[in-house]
């Protein structure tokens, strides 16, 4: 008897594969939703023998954002807050710290309620303290606006619908030939959470959900029963509350326009500039993501900054349900008229497992290296992940 249910879960996984290789995340292209995360992370090292005195080197932070798309517009808010304590290991050395904190905001208004011509308005706002400095540098402060094209969509529902079908296929409680229609209908109700939770409180609004679900299931012939039951209704549970989806995203966008520094570090400059920008989202296959943001900024002023360029690459796998590997490449460079061109570059390579709900372990190697460095400066950092939202 037991290895005819492997037979037939092994035979339902294969089926399903083929039928999934089908349903491409490119073309989920719903332009009505909302995403939106926050998570709290907090690592710590402590050295302590043949040494002066005890050592020991803190990391938190705190990071989030929130997106929300129609037709004719679309919001962004994303911030992130760190903080470094350490102290060294020479005798009587003292401690040190630094932290700071970044916010934007953005506002893209299209023209014609399509993904090609937008106007938008940015707002960048920052705060920081530099371990070697005595105290924090004054607030920084830009605004932008001007034009752009293209679009960003948010596939992450139809990432969750698909981890949904394919849990559903290995109990047979939906067919195994599933097809794309479904999986998109479904994923259309898995987006709009909010809606059932604001219409029918947060005590009950599984209910309904559920069994909107349930309905888009029964109407593309997809329930093998034609009905979830209560055993679906729990597995449906088990991988929404308890196991990691990743954010999906495909599209690019472009930007140019003018900005101008309210606000800068040194409290003095307050510069206009010419901004560019490109974002660029892509999805491989089911496991893999790749996005990567791109700004260029010229200060107009007569000032001895010529231009800042950033580039942020991002790739990320799903080894499993609550495994991810995730790869980061930021580099930043200045360029000045007469003083040396500043350039850093910083790697990162980090696994992440989730425990629970909302608790996740990581264990990230990064790399980083200053134009003024010789050799690379390398860390290893193990922590704890908290899913605020």
């Amino acid at each position: 008897m037991k290895k005819i249910l492997l037979i037939s879960c092994a035979t339902s996984s294969l089926l399903l594969a083929g039928a999934l290789d089908n349903v491409n995340l490119r073309n989920y292209k719903v332009v009505e939703g909302s995403y939106s995360n926050a998570y709290a992370e907090g690592s710590a090292t402590v050295k302590d023998g043949n040494q002066g005195q005890t050592s020991y080197d803190i990391n938190g932070k705190i990071y989030g954002k929130t997106i929300q798309t129609t037709a004719s517009y679309a919001w962004g808010l994303n911030g992130i807050a760190n903080v470094d304590i350490s102290k060294g290991s020479k005798k009587d050395e003292s401690s040190v710290k630094g932290y700071d904190a970044f916010a934007s905001a953005n506002f893209d208004k299209y023209f014609f309620n399509d993904d090609t011509f937008f106007g938008y308005g940015i707002v960048d706002l920052g705060y920081r303290k530099q371990k070697t400095a005595d105290k924090a540098d004054d607030p920084y402060a830009k605004i932008g606006a001007g034009i752009g094209y293209g679009r960003m969509y948010d596939a992450t529902p139809l990432a969750k619908s698909l981890r949904i079908i394919e849990d559903l296929v290995k109990y047979n409680i939906v067919s195994s030939s599933v097809s794309q229609k479904a999986a998109f209908d479904l994923a259309r109700i898995v987006d709009i959470k909010d809606e059932f939770k604001s219409k029918y409180g947060a005590s009950e609004y599984k209910a309904y959900w559920y069994g909107a679900m349930e309905k888009v299931l029964q109407a593309n012939g997809a329930l093998t029963n034609n009905a979830l039951g209560a055993f679906g209704v729990a597995r449906i549970t088990e991988v929404l509350d308890n196991e990691k989806v990743s954010a999906r995203f495909h599209g690019w966008k472009a930007r140019i326009g003018f900005g101008k520094i309210l606000s800068n570090w040194d409290g003095k400059s307050t510069d206009t500039t010419v901004d560019l920008g490109f974002d660029y989202g892509l999805p491989i296959g089911l496991n893999t993501q790749i996005t990567d943001n791109a700004r260029v900024s010229t200060v107009l002023n007569d000032s001895d900054l010529q231009f800042i360029f950033n580039n942020k690459l991002t790739h990320s796998y799903e080894f499993s349900n609550n495994i991810d590997w995730v790869n980061i490449w930021e580099i930043n460079y200045e360029k000045y008229d007469k003083a040396d061109d500043v350039t850093k570059n910083i790697l990162s390579s980090s696994f992440e497992y989730k425990m629970g709900d909302q608790l996740s372990y990581y264990l990230t190697l990064e790399l980083n290296k200053a134009t003024s460095d010789d050799d690379w400066n390398k860390k290893l950092l193990t922590g704890i992940k908290y899913r605020l939202k």
